[in-house]
């Protein structure tokens, strides 16, 4: 058996070690290319956020009783905010947090835009207030929110429905109350940051 000299073998080994160097940046470009999936048109409006904002606020009535959220700087922090809109996969959740309990609302889209969006059916929570839970549950509930305005990062629009409340969260099943029994009016969403 002839023996490869040792040149030639350095040269095999570098060749190896450089295609092996290759293929690992191709796979980490590739992988990190996936996981950047942000638009391009919200990549733009997210960075055209900057300064202070002004004051993001949503406001409703929960069958009469006023709900209020206000944040002086609408630019909060992308982690911990209190009213806001986050990018997630497949979707945006809009948040606020008020003493009265929590608002959240699903925008079941990859590129948000200025429409309505209505949801319907199904089990999903949506409102706390004064410590019950309210659902899109029965057939005649439902929940709509409308972007009037999407600018530089920030969206404002208007919302409405009617909801049923969560009497006692059960395994398998929950108990809910009155159907449609609880109604949401006057909504209104003012500068509120999306965060990606």
């Amino acid at each position: 058996m002839k023996s490869i000299p040792a040149n030639t073998s350095k040269l095999k080994n570098r060749y190896q070690f450089l295609t092996m160097k290759f293929y690992l940046i191709a796979a980490t470009t590739i992988l990190l290319s996936s996981c950047l999936k942000e638009s391009i048109p919200d990549a733009m409006l997210g960075d055209q956020r900057s300064g202070k904002g002004g004051t993001a606020t949503l406001s409703y009535e929960l069958n009469g009783n006023p709900v209020k959220i206000s944040v002086a700087n609408a630019n909060q922090d992308a982690v911990s905010f209190t009213l806001g809109c986050r990018k997630s996969p497949g979707l945006y959740v809009l948040s606020g947090l008020s003493v009265s309990g929590e608002t959240t609302f699903l925008f079941y889209t990859d590129s948000l835009t200025t429409m309505e969006y209505t949801y319907r059916g199904g089990e999903m929570f949506f409102i706390s207030y004064d410590g019950q839970n309210e659902f899109v549950q029965a057939p005649t509930d439902y929940l709509s929110f409308t972007i009037t305005s999407y600018d530089k990062g920030y969206i404002s629009g208007t919302f409405l429905g009617q909801l049923t409340p969560l009497i006692s969260a059960g395994n398998p099943n929950n108990i809910f109350g009155t159907p449609s029994s609880i109604k949401i009016t006057k909504g209104s969403f003012k500068n509120v940051p999306v965060f990606y």
